[in-house]
C-alpha cells in the first residue's frame, strides 16, 4: 500500500519542487533585472543556481531510483534550506517564507504515510527558516516563534488526520480484498468437497490448452453411489463424497495438479505435465488409498468399501477441452463395463 501510494504522490512532490526551482532559475526572464536588485553577496548567486539545478536533477532521480529516496529527499531539503537561509538573511526576499511553508505543506501531504521520508524532507527546511529569522534579527522574534509553533502544530495535526484517513482506506482495502477472495472462492470452489467446481475446471483446461501445455485427465465416478445414498442416506453420501475428494487431493503429485467435482459423484483430476503412464500411477494410488481408507459400502457389488472407476485421457495437439473430456468419459465408461474399481486409459 505504501509503495503504491508513493508511486502516486512522489511525482506530485517532484513536480512542485521542479516548478519552484524553475521559477528561481528563470527569475531574470520572469522579472526584469532581478539579480541586479540584489545589492549584496553577489558571489552566492552561482552557488544558489547550482543548488537549484541540483534540486531539479534530484527530483527527477527521485522518480527513477527507488533505493535512494531518503538520500534524495534529504538532499533536496538541505538545498532548499540553504537557499531559504540566503533569501532571508542576505537578501530579505519576501517570497522566502511562503516558499518554505508551501514546500513543507506539500511534503506533509505527499509523504504523511512514509515517516522516514517525511522526516528527511521536513527537518532541514523546518530548522532553516527559524534559524534564518534568528540570524536576521540577532535575537528570538517572539511573534515569529508563536507563528512558527502554530504552523508546526498545523503540520503535525494535518499529518495525523491524513494518516487516519490512510489507515481507514487501507482497512477498507483489506476488507474488500478478503471479500473478493471469498467471492472468488465461492465462484470457483465446490462447497461440499472443497475442490474446484466445474466452471473452474473448464477454465484450467482452457488455459492449459491455450498454452499448449501437456497434461492428462482422470475422470472418475464413485461406484454404485446411488445405492450408497439409498443405504446410508444423503447426509452420509455427502460425507462420502467429501472423503473421496480428500483422498484425491492426497493422491495427486504437486500443488499444480487440480482436483475438481465435475457433477454429482463424478470427479476430474487434471495432472499438468503428466504422461499417460504418470496418470496411471496416480490412478493406482487413488485406488490404494481408498482401499486403505476403508469407507464401508455394503451395497457395492465390487467391494465392501467405497471404490471408484477411472478413465484416463491425455492432451494432444488439435484436441479441444470438450474432446478430451469426452475421451476421458469414454474411458470411464469402459472401466465400468469391465467390472468397475479399475482404470482404463
Amino acid at each position: 500500500m505504501v509503495r503504491q501510494a508513493l508511486s502516486q504522490s512522489l511525482p506530485w512532490l517532484a513536480f512542485v519542487n521542479i516548478s519552484f526551482a524553475l521559477l528561481i532559475a528563470l527569475r531574470d526572464q520572469l522579472f526584469d533585472q532581478f539579480d541586479t536588485s540584489l545589492l549584496t553577496h553577489q558571489a552566492l548567486i552561482p552557488i544558489i543556481e547550482t543548488g537549484i539545478y541540483l534540486i531539479i536533477a534530484a527530483s527527477l532521480f527521485l522518480l527513477l531510483i527507488k533505493g535512494m529516496r531518503l538520500v534524495l529527499l534529504t538532499l533536496i531539503s538541505l538545498i532548499w534550506a540553504l537557499c531559504g537561509y540566503c533569501f532571508v538573511v542576505y537578501w530579505q526576499l519576501p517570497f522566502a517564507y511562503p516558499l518554505g511553508i508551501i514546500l513543507l505543506l506539500t511534503a506533509t501531504a505527499a509523504l504523511y504515510f512514509y515517516p522516514a521520508g517525511l522526516l528527511c524532507y521536513l527537518l532541514p527546511l523546518w530548522l532553516a527558516i527559524p534559524v534564518a529569522s534568528f540570524q536576521l534579527n540577532q535575537s528570538i522574534n517572539h511573534r515569529f516563534a508563536i507563528i512558527w509553533l502554530i504552523f508546526t502544530l498545523i503540520l503535525l495535526y494535518g499529518r495525523y488526520i491524513l494518516l487516519r484517513w490512510f489507515n481507514e482506506a487501507w482497512l477498507r482495502y483489506e476488507q474488500n480484498q478478503l471479500l473478493i477472495s471469498r467471492l472468488d472462492l465461492l465462484a470457483h470452489q465446490d462447497a461440499l468437497t472443497a475442490t474446484a467446481n466445474r466452471r473452474a475446471l473448464e477454465q484450467h483446461l482452457a488455459q492449459a490448452i491455450s498454452q499448449q501445455r501437456p497434461f492428462s485427465l482422470i475422470m472418475l465416478d464413485v461406484d454404485y453411489f446411488k445405492r450408497y445414498n439409498d443405504t446410508y442416506g444423503h447426509q452420509a453420501g455427502d460425507a462420502c463424497l467429501a472423503a473421496v475428494a480428500a483422498v484425491l487431493k492426497d493422491a495427486v503429485r504437486t500443488p499444480e495438479d487440480v482436483v475438481g467435482r465435475y457433477g454429482g459423484e463424478e470427479f476430474v483430476v487434471m495432472l499438468l505435465d503428466a504422461t499417460t503412464a504418470q496418470a496411471e500411477s496416480v490412478a493406482e494410488r487413488i485406488q490404494q488409498q481408498l482401499q486403505q481408507r476403508g469407507l464401508e459400502h455394503a451395497a457395492s457389488d465390487v467391494a465392501t468399501h467405497v471404490t471408484v472407476s477411472q478413465g484416463i485421457a491425455s492432451a494432444a495437439p488439435g484436441v479441444s477441452a470438450e474432446q478430451l473430456i469426452t475421451q476421458a468419459d469414454q474411458a470411464l465408461y469402459r472401466a465400468k463395463q469391465r467390472g468397475r474399481n479399475r482404470w482404463v486409459s
